[in-house]
Order: structure tokens, then sequence, then C-alpha cells
């Protein structure tokens, strides 16, 4: 191999990848295994291509929403490169790691196996967007834990930096429940009055009203307290969209 496609490896394979991603998307599993296996043929002895090509095929498999297997490709990655993920060229890759694993454990309502790694990751050089999600997880780990006053600290920095939309009916939801553990009744209310209007995604939409009957109730507002839990009864009897 020259210098000139030494150089250009890095081109190379990141369009292959892309294309395997676009194949992905659009339900083609063969036609991008084809691209990686030609990747994995070009960063043969670069193992940072190769690391890479690994993420790249575990993160897939997590998207497919194959998650356990996704786990396990994440977690070999850590075995199989472990001393080249402490150098300064292997940073990037182990940081995506964690966060993936991570996410896919709280995914999997493995809050106690997510909170030290959610934790670690609150520490990374991070874009804007992933660090809001970051803490949205870890806020949502503290409060399945009972935790509530780290919850809110970090449901606060998330919100503080932008919650995306995809995030925003959990967020509230989880947040003015925090809230409402702290027995901050109004500003719990807001969060679950938003939460109703953050769209159909999220928790089911009887869970919004209980908690939000609830939290007027705690303010003496007993008449919308009751219309509340009138439409709670009413919206239990109809199928809802859940995270």
């Amino acid at each position: 191999m020259t210098q000139n496609d030494t150089d250009d490896l890095p081109r190379r394979i990141g369009d292959l990848l892309e294309n395997a991603e676009r194949y992905n998307s659009q339900g083609s599993f063969a036609n991008a295994a084809v691209l990686v296996d030609e990747a994995r043929l070009l960063a043969a002895g670069n193992i940072q291509a190769s690391a890479e090509i690994d993420l790249f095929c575990a993160i897939a498999l997590l998207e497919r929403e194959q998650r356990e297997e996704g786990l396990r490709s994440l977690e070999s990655i850590l075995m199989k490169y472990e001393n080249w993920l402490k150098t300064p060229d292997g940073r990037s890759v182990y940081e995506a790691v964690q966060i993936q694993r991570a996410f896919s454990l709280m995914h999997a309502e493995k809050g106690l196996e997510a909170r030290p790694l959610l934790e670690q990751a609150a520490g990374f050089e991070l874009d804007t967007e992933v660090r809001s999600d970051v803490h949205c997880h870890l806020g949502r780990c503290y409060h399945e834990l009972g935790l509530y006053s780290l919850a809110k600290e970090q449901f606060e920095r998330a919100k503080a930096l932008g919650v995306s939309e995809e995030w925003l009916p959990a967020f509230h939801y989880c947040y003015g429940y925090t809230l409402y553990e702290l027995k901050e009744f109004q500003r719990s209310k807001r969060e679950f009055i938003l939460c109703l209007q953050s769209g159909p995604s999220g928790p089911e939409a009887w869970l919004r009203y209980s908690m939000l009957a609830a939290a007027c109730r705690k303010l003496g507002e007993h008449a919308e307290a009751r219309a509340y839990e009138e439409r709670a009864a009413s919206s239990k009897e109809k199928p809802q969209c859940v995270i």
C-alpha cells in the first residue's frame, strides 16, 4: 500500500460506513454487511479504524433493537482494544462505547448498572446535544433510585442545555415527578402540564393526568384535581403511546 493509499484510508472507510448506515436505515442489512466487510479488509492492521468499525456495528445492533447483542458487542470492544482505549487516540471511541452502554442499560431498566457509566460520562467533553442526553438519562436514573435531589440537579442541567424533542415528554414527566417528591408542587404542576403539551410519545396520558391531579390536590386546587382525575380515568380506557 502506498503512502497516498494510507492517507486516503480514513475517507474510503468512512464512505463505506456511511453507505452501510444508509442501507441499514432502509432495512437492507445484507447490503450493509457487505460494505462493512469491505471496510474491515481495508482496516486490517489499523487498530483505530478496526475499533471504529466495531463501534459502528455495535451501534447498528442497538438501533435495530438487538440490544443484548449490541451491549455484548460494546463490552467486547472494551476487552479487545483495552490497552489502545487508554491512549489519547482511543479516547473518543472509549467515551462513545461507555455512553452507548449507559444509554442501553437505562433502556433495559438497569439503572444500578448504568449509574456509574452515566456519572463517568457526565465528565466527558461532549457536544451539547449528547451532554443534555447524558444529564437526562442520569436524572432519570437518580429519579428511579429515589435520589430526588440528585435527579433535580441533573434535570436542571439538561434543561439549561436544551432538551431534545425526543426526550421532552419523558423529561417533563420525570422532572415533574421529582419536584413532586421534593414537595415543590407548583413547579411540579407546571412540568406535568408541559408533559401533556409535549406530544403523544412518552408516559401514558393517564399517568400524566394522575400526577397532575395529585399536584393540584397538594396545592389545594380540588376542583382541578377532580377534573384531571376524570381525564385520567377516561384516558386509561384508551390505548396510549409509551416510551
